[in-house]
């Protein structure tokens, strides 16, 4: 990142052009001079021509910026000098610029002159507020420029003031933004649709929100993290469009066996792979924006069908008791990870926490070395946040080198694996659980058996008096709750609902809030019951 600064230079533009052109020490101090809109052997005199022409006011009649490059930059004179000419080409296309790099002070930098008034007679605008000729136009611009040429570019982060003057939650919350806008330009491109992509973020070790927003939080967040604050282009809408204009897709093959049970679900997932084959192959070429809209959703519909197929086939499952019993052992088996997890948690928490700390100290490490050659080029030089946060972070983990921080990353590499494992095994089995359930609930709901159900979210469940067998249900809009057999519950993962299937006959039993028997009710009127609940309260707000 060079080091730029610009201050206006008063009375006439000779000693400015002259001091950057000084030939005294050829060789040592002046290595090679360009210009624009103007030559460098008579800019004196074509700067004064403008400013006369125009007649020009005011003792402010040239800028002087001074582009400063850290010795750890390897480039060469010319490359350097290339850089400020095309900086002014940017900035200052219609401004007379003499560029000059210098090589005197043991690292290259450029000294600029520029012509207070353009070849069209109008002055540079230096507000802050001028997003181009203002200075911080100039620094980006330099940046942008400087980092094509692989010089190193100082990270752009913002810090509010700290009672305490440690920033480092700070600068980790801006981190994390940039790691997770990695994490998903790397994964976006592998996904066919929005599902499938939240699914492989959370595959990565994302917990994933979905409401009006979606937000996710990684190890280390303390709160959730808007997508949509990370980076405009990826609000729902904008990814759901992204997936929607994909070009032709292909569509894998389905290689499960066919079998009495799967088979209405694989001749909806074969209809599913023609209909977008023919339709794709019938648009190539052209562009149908309803049709782009329908076939992601056929799509999403495919790949969702074929990777239930996929389990059903995996866990040899030919019947609904097969669902609920693998059901059954992967809410088990996930239990009894989360278990193992959650009784490590302060020892896991201390270990990811200190591997986190070493990571960012080697991050900083080259922000803290450029920025010490910053300041002895310049001692005006403001030392950025990072080195205070660099310096804290070498304080507490009670290392000096880049060498220690990897060591102690090292010394942790068991353990992180076996966090690492322990949750990959929780959100694969999570993953299949919610599909099972899918294909639980499209079977409960189509077997003809039960016409009446009742949505609930999970909410409502009461754990601590639920057991093996049975979901203890505190019913919707009411204060009564029921017991109702785990086999006849099915929980729709992308809307979080459970829905409880009720035999219109069947009489169940009512408990009050203290656990007490009020009576029996068929599912018929439990049904009821609940939607007349549901109506009251929505009137009662609605006045």
């Amino acid at each position: 990142m060079p080091v730029t600064k610009r201050e206006p230079h008063y009375g006439t533009p000779q000693n400015l052009i002259e001091y950057i052109l000084d030939e005294k020490h050829y060789g040592d101090k002046v290595g090679i001079a360009s210009s624009i809109n103007c030559n460098v052997e008579t800019a004196l005199l074509e700067f004064k021509d403008i400013q006369n022409k125009y007649q020009m006011k005011g003792s402010r009649v040239a800028y002087h910026i001074i582009q400063s490059f850290s010795p750890k930059d390897n480039i060469t004179p010319e490359q350097a000098n290339e850089i400020g000419k095309r900086l002014c080409e940017e900035l200052y296309p219609d401004f007379q610029c003499v560029i000059s790099t210098h090589i005197d002070k043991g690292h290259l930098h450029n000294h600029i002159a520029v012509n207070a008034i353009n070849i069209n007679g109008r002055k540079l605008e230096d507000r802050l507020a001028n997003e181009k000729e203002g200075l911080y136009g100039l620094s980006d611009t330099s940046d942008k420029i400087a980092s094509e040429y692989g010089c190193f570019i100082m990270p752009r982060k913002t810090y509010l003031k700290s009672k305490n003057k440690d920033y480092y939650y700070q600068y980790k919350e801006q981190s994390y933004k940039d790691k997770i806008k990695e994490d998903i330009n790397g994964l976006i491109k592998k996904c066919t649709n929005l599902d499938e992509f939240l699914e492989e973020l959370s595959i990565l070790g994302y917990e994933i929100k979905r409401g009006k927003n979606i937000s996710v939080k990684t190890i280390g967040m303390k709160r959730f993290a808007r997508l949509s604050t990370i980076d405009k282009n990826f609000t729902e809408q904008n990814l759901y469009k992204y997936f929607k204009n994909q070009k032709n897709i292909s569509i894998l093959a389905i290689k499960t066996i066919r079998n009495e049970f799967n088979n209405k679900m694989y001749a909806k997932a074969l209809e599913s792979k023609q209909a977008i084959e023919l339709s794709q192959a019938s648009t190539e070429g052209k562009v149908y924006t309803e049709y782009q809209k329908t076939r992601y959703q056929e799509v999403k519909k495919y790949y969702q069908l074929k990777k239930q197929l996929e389990y059903l086939e995996k866990y040899n499952i030919h019947s609904l008791d097969d669902i609920e019993n693998k059901i059954d052992f992967l809410r088990s088996s996930i239990k009894s990870i989360n278990i193992e997890i959650k009784k490590d948690k302060e020892k896991y928490d201390e270990i990811i926490n200190k591997t986190e700390k070493a990571q960012d100290y080697i991050r900083l490490y080259e922000v803290y070395e450029y920025a010490l050659s910053y300041k002895e080029m310049d001692e005006k030089y403001v030392l950025p946040k990072e080195v205070e946060i660099f310096l804290n972070l070498q304080n507490e983990l009670d290392i000096h080198s880049v060498d220690e921080a990897k060591n102690l990353i090292k010394s942790t590499r068991s353990e992180r694996i076996e966090i690492n494992k322990k949750k990959q095994e929780v959100l694969e089995m999570q993953r299949e659980l919610n599909h099972l359930d899918t294909i639980k609930e499209e079977k409960l709901s189509n077997s003809g058996l039960f016409i009446h159900s009742i949505k609930f979210g999970g909410n409502r469940i009461d754990y601590k008096k639920s057991n093996d067998t049975y979901f203890c249900v505190n019913l919707p809009y009411t204060n009564e709750k029921i017991y109702i057999n785990k086999k006849y519950t099915a929980f729709n993962e992308k809307h979080q609902f459970y829905t409880l299937y009720l035999v219109d006959d069947k009489e169940y039993e009512i408990y009050g809030e203290n656990d007490e028997l009020i009576g029996n009710i068929t599912g018929t009127e439990l049904e009821k019951y609940v939607l007349e609940r549901k109506q009251e309260i929505d009137k009662m707000y609605a006045n």
